[in-house]
């Protein structure tokens, strides 16, 4: 049952008024019920909707410099009000306790990526990068200071290929497909059936594996390649790209993992490929968003040719970089504004219990209070 459907508590329950109490209400007070039913409804309705389509997709980039801010103080109003009590017994605002307070400001290290986008780091992390890059340069931040005079340090990549750090970071959409069944219904898969992978998590501010499962020998050199060309090629072209490897994996744990991620997001070419426990290559499933299936096609062909023989994560990668430079266009989600997203049943079942309670109160409140036709 439609959540709308129950507005037509407060209808009945404003008929229920007119006919048993008409003597104790005006007319203006009518509309009281199902304002505040129309209200709750509403609440109930777009914030469920809002949670429901809510998704996270990643961003890939590159880390360009880290920032180390001093600590510092200023001195600002003071917020320390006095008052004395006059001889009414009334409050009486005198000033302040003090001319001046201070406000201390914290140090802090930042590093910052090439989509104009900061994360919080250790003391430690700075240090390593400003080592690592090479680079350490004194910015005065001329402050208005009381007594610390906090300016900052900055080190900035110096653009050689060998300290190029990759920044991945994530961002929320809306992903109305995730939550229609009136568009795609990708069915319940149990992840453990298989041995699915979930999302991995950002580490140390702006780390994470684009590789998943165990890859064989040629696992280490391909992440490394993998997140340079997120960072780089995909990122030019607003894509991500995943590879999921299943061990001793039938072929329907590729697809039980496109059920599972709905397909994934926006921005993804995930590319699942099973092998068995000498890591030689079984099967490949590819999925994605995007319009281009020749991009799909060509994927899975390039990986189906290791059919057999051990794993080469390099290879695919390698070929991958012109192919996404190429060929890759990120699906636009705003294809799928249309679809309905319904609430879960017992969502609409809380609403239709507070829309009930609001109804009632609001018109104990209308019965009971001192307006009426007489007066």
């Amino acid at each position: 049952m439609t959540i709308w459907f129950s507005l037509l508590i407060p209808l009945i329950i404003v008929f229920g008024l007119l006919y048993f109490f008409p003597r104790r209400i005006v007319w203006w007070e009518l509309g009281i019920p199902l304002a505040a039913s129309l209200v709750i409804i509403s609440v109930c309705k777009y914030g469920t909707e809002a949670v429901q389509t809510r998704d996270t997709e990643y961003w890939g980039g590159w880390l360009t410099h880290t920032e180390y801010y001093e600590a510092w103080d200023e001195k600002v109003s003071c917020r320390r009000p006095v008052y004395r009590t006059d001889s009414k017994g009334n409050s009486v605002f005198e000033g302040y306790q003090h001319f001046y307070d201070v406000d201390y400001h914290s140090h802090y290290w930042l590093a910052s990526d090439s989509n104009g986008i900061s994360k919080n780091i250790s003391r430690e992390h700075f240090e390593r990068l400003a080592v690592k890059f090479n680079s350490r340069v004194f910015v005065d931040l001329h402050r208005s200071y009381h007594s610390i005079d906090g300016d900052k340090y900055v080190a900035r990549w110096n653009g050689q290929e060998e300290t190029f750090t990759p920044f991945a970071s994530t961002h929320t959409y809306e992903n109305r497909v995730q939550a229609s069944s009136s568009l795609f219904n990708f069915p319940n898969v149990d992840s453990k059936e298989y041995g699915l992978f979930e999302y991995p998590e950002i580490l140390g501010a702006y780390t994470c594996a684009h590789i998943l499962g165990q890859g064989g020998p040629t696992l280490a050199a391909a992440e490394r390649k993998l997140s340079v060309l997120n960072a780089r090629v995909a990122a030019s072209r607003q894509g991500w790209v995943w590879i999921l490897v299943f061990n001793n994996k039938p072929f329907q744990a590729g697809i039980a993992q496109q059920n599972y991620w709905k397909s994934g997001n926006k921005n993804e070419l995930v590319i699942n490929i099973g092998v068995d426990s000498q890591f030689n290559v079984q099967w490949c499933h590819v999925f994605s968003w995007t319009d281009v299936e020749k991009l799909k096609i060509d994927t899975r062909s390039q990986v189906i040719e290791q059919q057999g023989k051990p794993l080469d994560l390099v290879k695919i990668v390698d070929w991958l970089g012109p192919e996404i430079k190429k060929s890759w266009a990120r699906k636009q989600f705003a294809d799928f504004s249309y679809p309905t997203v319904e609430p879960p049943g017992w969502m609409v079942a809380l609403t239709y219990f507070l829309t009930l309670i609001v109804s009632l109160g609001t018109s104990a409140w209308v019965i009971y209070n001192d307006f009426s036709p007489e007066n």
